[in-house]
């Protein structure tokens, strides 16, 4: 009788001692046992909620208030300056190139919004770079590549603040169905819940679905691989899109002729690279170039970055 009194108290200790460590770690179990990709037939419901994608306004500019050119600016990540920790920085110990601070973020927005700069739309982009629609001087396009989760937590909060838009470029493999705690020191990407909730001002577009890869020679799938199967995986990202073919961001800025047929092909009006320099009508539409923010940046060095007088 003893001895089973004994059996009894260690498999309920067990389980017991299971479930709280079962309770402790429940979102690692979840992601664990959770498929590590986004299904290829998925759709994300965002059609209605960012319209305004394709909204155009009339700037009522004319003579020297026009833009004869504009800088489009790249982020990656942006990290609360509290959260930064050793997973952020590089082997010389600086923040990593794709990184900024939040109160460096901050103080870059609050210069747009005091400068009265407008943020455009990417239909108002695209006709601009058409030479269809002229815009203020002082106009600018946002873009975030990737889709990493702090820019629904730390970043989506000030561009609504200030009435900001900006274009996320999401490699939609990497969407998540689950729902996850904020962990600023993993590499976390946007749940579904938090693209459908944060369309309003976000326009998120094409990034890939699984192409954002490098092979071991350090060549970019999208350089190397068949043209056959690059156009299947960026057709798979347009089905989790929702079809929202508007615009392309190339991984790694790395793309060749046959890219740009690709993408063609598949409807897209114009693609960004990551050559660092302004933007204006008359460029190849698939070679549209972006002027990376980086964590050395100052508020007078973004403003140098953009021309702010």
């Amino acid at each position: 009788m003893k001895k089973v009194f004994i059996n009894i108290m260690f498999v309920l200790s067990f389980l017991l001692l299971f479930f709280t460590v079962a309770n402790l770690f429940a979102d690692d179990f979840v992601e664990a046992f959770s498929p590590d990709f986004f299904p290829k037939d998925k759709r994300l419901n965002i059609s209605a909620c960012q319209r305004w994608s394709e909204d155009v306004r009339d700037f009522h500019v004319n003579g020297q208030d026009k833009a004869d050119q504009i800088s489009v600016l790249m982020y990656h990540r942006v990290i609360e300056d509290n959260h930064i920790s050793e997973e952020h920085l590089d082997n010389n110990g600086l923040l990593k190139k794709t990184i900024i601070r939040k109160s460096a973020f901050e103080k870059q927005m609050q210069a747009l919004k005091d400068a009265h700069y407008t943020t455009l739309t990417p239909k108002e982009f695209l006709l601009f770079m058409e030479g269809k629609l002229d815009i203020p001087k002082k106009s600018i396009l946002l873009t975030f590549d990737d889709g990493y989760k702090d820019n629904v937590v730390e970043v989506y909060p000030i561009l609504k603040k200030h009435g900001f838009k900006a274009l996320n470029f999401v490699i939609t493999e990497a969407i998540t169905e689950k729902k996850q705690s904020y962990n600023p020191e993993k590499h976390q990407y946007l749940s579904v819940n938090e693209i459908e909730k944060s369309c309003d001002v976000f326009s998120f577009q094409s990034h890939t679905y699984n192409y954002h890869k490098e092979n071991e020679k350090e060549e970019a799938y999208l350089v190397y691989k068949p043209q056959q199967d690059i156009e299947e995986d960026i057709s798979i990202s347009l089905v989790n899109l929702d079809q929202n073919n508007l615009s392309f961001a190339y991984p790694f800025g790395e793309y060749n002729q046959q890219t740009i047929q690709s993408l063609q092909k598949l409807g897209f009006k114009m693609a960004f690279t990551t050559e660092y320099k302004d933007a204006k009508p008359g460029m190849n539409m698939y070679e549209i170039p972006r002027k990376e923010v980086f964590p050395e940046d100052t508020v007078e060095d973004f403003k140098h970055k953009i021309n702010m007088k």
